[in-house]
């Protein structure tokens, strides 16, 4: 599985067969910057990766 806070890596990883896990990097892009949406079809789309923890049991 790989897990990313980028969409674009996580389809490049999905097209090799890989499961993908998308968690946001909620201030990557600065205060008040755009968070690429995460709309996309994901294996499992977490908050965090306490979230992502708990969604992988």
């Amino acid at each position: 599985m790989m897990v990313a806070a980028h969409p674009g890596d996580l389809k490049a990883a999905g097209a090799c067969g890989l499961r993908t896990a998308y968690v946001p990097r909620p201030r990557e892009y600065g205060r008040g910057g755009a968070e690429p949406a995460a709309a996309e079809s994901f294996h499992v789309a977490a908050r965090d990766f306490l979230d992502l923890a708990a969604r992988l049991l």
